[in-house]
């Protein structure tokens, strides 16, 4: 049974660290990793102050259950995987991009992604809990390699709005410049959400006052079967 859920949770955590990778957004390409802390104004995800609820519009999939509300003006694209896609890639994934925040080569820095990745078997809390070392070990040793690659905040526990998961939150560089991020990941039911929010540290006040709530918003809707 652990071997079952273990190579689960590798397929998932690997396609999603992995899409570290490049995702277009209209015409330019920005990365998506990513993690973010909230215990210093040196530190990512510390928000110089948060950004009102107008600021925000609502974004959700009934297919995939999940609701979140994202920066108003922020750049979006979607990617869906085919029925024929075996290599481990997200069923779904949707990223925002801020038009006006750092850019390094034609990459955007500040950045909101989501990524669904479909379970072989369902997740539950139970599940999330038990196998909380195997999260820490397969998601650790797939990031350690980023470059200038430092830990802000342990990986560890948390609830968001009623699911469980795990935050990590880290500092790396995209081509030179330093960009700090925080990721949830949160299996639930038959999916396992991969959230991140990213900023470059020469915007980290102004950007996390977007994403620190954008992120909080985040909620998988309960199915009675879970």
């Amino acid at each position: 049974m652990r071997k079952q859920i273990v190579t689960i949770l590798v397929s998932i955590v690997a396609a999603a660290l992995i899409a570290v990778a490049m995702l277009t957004i209209g015409g330019c390409t920005k990365n998506n990793s990513g993690a973010a802390t909230t215990n210093g104004a040196a530190e990512p995800g510390a928000a110089s102050s948060a950004a009102p609820a107008s600021a925000f519009a609502p974004y959700g999939s009934a297919k995939y259950r999940f609701a979140i509300r994202y920066p108003k003006g922020w750049q979006a694209a979607t990617s869906t995987a085919t029925a024929a896609d075996t290599s481990g890639a997200p069923a779904t994934s949707t990223t925002w991009a801020d038009p006006k925040g750092k850019q390094v080569a034609g990459k955007y820095l500040d950045a909101l992604a989501i990524s669904v990745y479909e379970l072989t078997k369902p997740a539950t809390a139970a599940d999330v809990k038990k196998h909380a070392a195997d999260f820490k070990a397969i998601a650790y040793g797939l990031i350690k390699d980023l470059p200038g690659f430092t830990i802000t905040d342990p990986l560890q526990p948390i609830t968001l709005n009623g699911s469980k998961g795990f935050q990590v939150t880290y500092t790396y560089t995209v081509q030179g410049a330093p960009a700090g991020a925080m990721s949830y990941l949160i299996p639930k039911g038959r999916f396992a959400y991969w959230l991140t929010g990213q900023a470059s540290r020469d915007t980290w006040g102004s950007a996390w006052s977007m994403l620190t709530p954008a992120m909080a918003s985040f909620t998988v809707r309960p199915l009675s079967s879970d």
